[in-house]
């Protein structure tokens, strides 16, 4: 592996950017607010150092970003008008194209130092990129699109793509949807495997990769069973909720009732349609009445739902936690197929 420390103006940053590319475990394009960026032309025109880019060269010109791509879109994006220029509250907006000549020159004649790596394989620059996240920490959606192997490759390029999970009402951002499929996938495998449920800590979410990144005998074999299995499960959620599905908007909630389902629904079965209609009705009436409960504070009503709340707030991921919410959502549909109301309710 061959290491080297390069000086690059901001004009040959934008004269290569067609040979400058991101790799796939990066993270997505622009999370900077408008804000930041703007600090960061002031920087440049103040003449303010600013952390260095690490950059891979993959040949004939070409490099990778392994560090610093929110900088270099930020620039991008200044350069080619798209946000102005503006500092302190009184400050006038100027686009690139309206700078003066002396600060269009500052900006253009700026430079960066790049580290550029050369012959490092997929793993260590996989690291690297993880340990260089300094400013904007990584969570945990990111560090596991960073990671590599078949349970990577299933929950983000597979189950992230469920029509299902695609509809629910979580953000795509930073990867939230793809980190609830990790938190599946973990129970789904730990109940099938151990008949408990699995603390979905990055630390947890990261080992379960990792081991299964290569399963071979009957590992695979658990592998290839539980993935089919979560897709057929999802697939009924699908018919469960359909469009509806845009309003489930919380994570522990969401993973809760996909492992209640799970356990409700063995084998190829599936639910009637009447089935179908109460269960929908009853996950987004506890849903309904949850938030009605939290927003009274201190004059609740429902001690059943503040219990419920406190399992969905507080320390969400803990096993614990999941199993609590199990069991009250076994209670609760319980009671609801009986009276059509939730438990607590006068």
């Amino acid at each position: 592996m061959k290491r080297t420390v390069e000086n690059w103006p901001v004009e040959k940053l934008m004269a290569l950017r067609s040979r400058i590319s991101f790799p796939e475990y990066q993270r997505e394009k622009s999370l900077w607010a408008t804000e930041v960026k703007i600090k960061l032309i002031d920087s440049i025109l103040i003449d303010i150092d600013i952390p260095k880019l690490y950059f891979y060269f993959v040949g004939r010109g070409n490099y990778e970003v392994i560090d610093g791509q929110q900088r270099l879109w930020s620039i991008w994006e200044f350069l080619n008008g798209e946000f102005p220029y503006k500092v302190g509250r009184g400050g006038k907006e100027q686009y690139f194209s309206n700078l003066t000549a002396a600060q269009i020159q500052q900006i253009k004649s700026y430079e960066f130092q790049i580290t550029v790596i050369e012959g490092a394989d997929e793993l260590y620059l996989r690291e690297l990129f993880i340990r260089l996240q300094l400013g904007l920490l990584l969570n945990t959606g990111e560090k596991l699109h960073a990671a590599t192997g078949k349970m990577q490759q299933f929950v983000f390029r597979k189950l992230a793509l469920h029509p299902f999970i695609k509809q629910i009402g979580i953000p795509m951002r930073r990867y939230a949807k793809q980190t609830l499929c990790a938190q599946i996938c973990i129970n789904s495998f730990t109940q099938n495997k151990l008949g408990s449920f699995a603390r979905t800590r990055y630390d947890d979410l990261e080992q379960f990769f990792i081991e299964y990144a290569d399963p071979k005998g009957e590992d695979l074999d658990l592998f290839n069973e539980q993935s089919k299995r979560i897709f057929e499960k999802l697939d009924q959620l699908q018919k469960i909720f359909g469009g509806n599905a845009k309003n489930l908007r919380n994570r522990s909630y969401i993973l809760s009732i996909y492992l209640f389902v799970e356990d409700l629904i063995s084998g190829g079965g599936e639910f009637s349609a009447d089935q179908k209609k109460s269960f929908s009705s009853f996950v987004f009436l506890l849903w309904k009445r949850l938030r009605e409960e939290s927003s009274l504070g201190i004059d609740r009503q429902n001690r059943e739902l503040y219990s419920f709340q406190s399992y969905l707030s507080s320390a969400p991921g803990e096993t614990y936690q999941i199993k609590n919410r199990h069991d009250k959502l076994n209670q609760y549909y319980e009671h609801f197929k009986r009276t059509e109301r939730i438990k607590g309710d006068s």
